[in-house]
Parts: structure tokens; sequence; C-alpha cells
């Protein structure tokens, strides 16, 4: 849980290092998603799509279940790995959503109590999309927890909707499923959606377009971002400099730092159920000796019982507690700990 003190909150600062960002590029085929995504900081690329035999210097590590990428996340815990990374890319996260799928399906318990599913609507109740949902979010919210730059990348497709009216209409997507996408764009700093584009003279430039429109989807946390730039990892960081710029001559500059800063980074402490138990059995016993029985069994005793059953259920008690149920023990710490401090 988190050392919450919301009486020493200090304003928080926009940082002008994309290493603090999670963004996520889709688009057209060969318009250099993986290649820009490659030159983001010591960038390790977790390839569930094979795009970079062509890419000189990339440190990839290829990927071939979600069993496999789970692992990756268990080493990115290590030390060594935030010495050797700090970017994180997904190329592409449409493989990765279907491992997880995969994984899900191969899991699920089936009604005769065996193991696995052929499709993730064979776990009933509808229940099977909230299981890959949340593991899927999980997983991903694992990564900027851990303090590293996200970059997640997809393709596109260019897909048919009906409004409210009935009216159909097309719109240019990831080809993302729509779950999943919702996971990325929720906790993307940035959309960008990068196509071809010809000019007069007939020449191609690949574009990034940051803005969205009733054509495509696209968007930025960044108020001041251009509708779109030539897509190259050194335009994207000019542009996203000089949105931050403008916003800190709106809002005042003691707002925006140079220092990588991660809203999602993890400020969990780790609690520990021993420790919990022993703490709480300690307050209460400390209650029992510096009050009379009479008052310990008349003023503390049925407030102890009152918090006990607050957060485990009337009649319960802590020795009965499961190591599941370790927030609970920790917000019974906490009662305790302001019970043992009044003055009767």
């Amino acid at each position: 849980m988190a050392d919450i003190d919301i009486f020493n909150i200090e304003p928080h600062q926009v940082s002008r290092d994309l290493r603090g960002y999670t963004v996520f590029f889709y688009g057209e085929w060969k318009t250099g998603k993986t290649t820009i995504a490659s030159k983001f900081p010591n960038a390790l690329l977790l390839a569930f799509e094979k795009g970079y035999n062509a890419l000189a210097g990339v440190r990839p590590q290829p990927i071939n279940s979600w069993a496999e990428f789970k692992k990756v996340l268990r080493q990115l815990k290590d030390p060594r790995a935030k010495e050797m990374y700090e970017t994180i890319v997904l190329d592409t996260v449409d493989i990765a959503y279907d491992y997880c799928t995969k994984y899900i399906c191969d899991n699920a318990i089936r009604p005769d109590g065996g193991y696995g599913v052929d499709s993730i609507s064979d776990i009933p109740f509808g229940k099977g999309y909230g299981l890959v949902e949340k593991e899927f979010d999980t997983a991903l919210r694992s990564i900027v927890q851990m303090d590293y730059g996200l970059v997640i990348i997809s393709h596109s497709t260019d897909k048919t909707f009906t409004n409210e009216s009935g009216v159909q209409y097309n719109r240019i997507v990831p080809t993302l499923d729509k779950r999943a996408n919702n996971v990325c764009a929720r906790m993307c700093d940035l959309v960008g959606y990068s196509r071809p584009v010809e000019d007069k003279d007939g020449n191609l430039t690949t574009k990034l377009f940051l803005r969205a429109t009733p054509r495509y989807e696209a968007g930025s946390r960044f108020k001041y971002t251009p509708d779109c730039i030539d897509f190259s990892y050194e335009n994207l960081v000019d542009a996203i400099s000089k949105a931050i710029d403008a916003q800190a001559e709106q809002d005042g500059a003691q707002y925006f730092t140079d220092e990588r800063n991660n809203a999602y980074k993890d400020t969990t402490v780790e609690l520990n159920f021993d420790d919990l138990m022993e703490k709480n059995n300690n307050l209460i016993k400390e209650m029992i000796e510096n009050n009379s029985e009479e008052d310990f069994v008349s003023y503390y005793q049925p407030r102890i019982v009152q918090i006990t059953d607050r957060y485990l259920g009337r009649g319960q008690k802590m020795s009965q507690c499961s190591r599941e149920q370790i927030e609970a023990l920790s917000l019974i710490y906490d009662d305790l700990l302001l019970l043992s401090q009044e003055k009767k």
C-alpha cells in the first residue's frame, strides 16, 4: 500500500524528459514505427512481431508466449536491468494481447474441473474478457510502475462504425482489440498515427499525426502539441519540448522540470503479513498493560472488536486472517494505533 500523507503533497511538475512517458504509435505498414521506437533512450525491444531484422544496434528479445513476457517483467525488477534499459518497446501489442488471451484460456477452469477452453467466450458469464483485460492492464502498467518509459506499437485499419443516429462512418483506428486499445489509450500520454503523405511534387514523407480528427484516432496530454510532424525521433522530442515550453509560459515555469518524472511510478510500500500481525498484537498488549483491567474491558476492548469487525467481518478475529487479507490488516493497524493514542 502507498504511504498516504495528503498534508505533504508537492505540486506536480511536468517533465521535458520523454523517458517518463508512455507513447503509442500505430499506423500503416513500413512507416518507421519500430525504427523510431528503438531510438528511445536505452530501449529494450520486446519483439512479439519479428520486425527488427534491418535495425542495426537494436537490443531485441523475441517473445513467443505470455509466460515469456511475464518472465521478462520479473527480470525488469532486477537492478541490473535498470542499469541497462530505460525504455521498453512492445512490438506489436496486438500479438501481446493475443498471447494474453491464450494464457487466460489455457488456465481457465472448466465445469468438469479440468483446465483450458478453446475460446475466451467459453468462460461463463462473459468473465473471460474481464480476466484478459485485467491481466493485460496489470502487466503493461507494471512496466511504467517500475519506472521505465514505454512505447507501444500497433498497426492501423480503416474501420466502419455506426453513430447514435444509425449513420455509418469510417475511421482509422489501431488494429488492436477494442478492450486492449482502451487499456493502452487511457495509460498513454501520446497516441500518434503514422502514414505516408504525398506532397504536390509527388514525394512521399511519413507523417505522425498527433491530434484526433473525425477521420483518425490520435491524441496527446500536451496542450500545445502540433497536429502532425515529419515522423522521426528528433522531431517528436522537439515537438514535445516546444509544447511543454508553451505550456510553461502559460502556467508558470515552477511547474516544469528537465528531470525525469513518472506519474505512474510505483510508490507503494511492501506489506509484510507477519510484521503487521506482530505490530497489531503489540498495540493491543500495550493497551492492556497501560490501562486498568476495568478501563480496557469497558472502553478499549469493544472498540478493538468494532475495528476488526469493520475490516474482517462481524465476529472475525485477526488470528483467523489469511495472508490474502494483508491490506485489511494494514488498515486495522492504522485504526488500532489511533485508538492506542486516545485518552479515555
